[in-house]
């Protein structure tokens, strides 16, 4: 399974992205799920790397990490645009490849799963 935390200040942008493991059982490079997760999270990290907002690694496959800084003159409209499209891509493709994705949206010290919150650390 492929499991994605984004997690957002509460200002509504978008602190950190942290993405693991493969969506299915296909193989490598032929996984239908896996490939629009990869396409969305390295289109947002190019774009948000290319603002200079972004930093982050790939240290392996199956393996994607970046932090968002918001620096000062930063255009948040743009930022939350980003952020927004990002979390609408995972969430549509998490409800069409629900045992092959999971979203998981951290905000302050709480996460949401499908709508529900959970306390900090479940």
């Amino acid at each position: 399974m492929l499991r994605i935390v984004l997690r957002y200040r509460s200002n509504g942008l978008l602190q950190s992205v942290r993405a693991s493991g493969h969506a299915g059982d296909d193989a490598a490079g032929r996984n239908v799920a896996c490939a629009a997760a990869t396409a969305l999270l390295r289109t947002a990290g190019a774009l948000l790397y290319e603002a200079g907002t972004a930093g982050g690694s790939a240290r392996r496959p199956g393996s994607l990490r970046f932090t968002v800084a918001v620096p000062a003159g930063a255009d948040a409209s743009w930022l939350r645009g980003v952020s927004d499209f990002l979390l609408r891509g995972l969430q549509d493709l998490q409800k069409e490849h629900p045992s092959a994705v999971a979203v998981t949206v951290a905000r302050g010290f709480g996460f949401i799963r499908c709508g529900r919150e959970f306390p900090h650390g479940t």
